[in-house]
């Protein structure tokens, strides 16, 4: 099992891939590249991800869904 996570923004419709999570300065890098997306081999790690993205207000105008590659 390969999963990524997709973001859709909320007011824009505008979607893109997860590359990376910035923790420390609040924020994700994202990709419009499927290819160069982070990669998740176990559901843990989405969900640990998922966990931080809220975290840091990412979830308050992006919703992320866990798309099978």
């Amino acid at each position: 099992m390969k999963k990524i996570l997709k973001w859709t923004n909320k007011f824009s419709n505008e979607q893109g891939y997860l590359k990376s999570v910035k923790k420390t300065d609040g924020h994700f890098v994202n990709t419009n590249v499927k290819e160069e997306a982070k990669t998740f081999s176990r559901q843990c790690d989405v969900t640990r991800t998922l966990k931080v993205l809220e975290e840091i207000g990412e979830c308050e105008n992006n919703v992320f869904e866990a798309e099978e590659i």
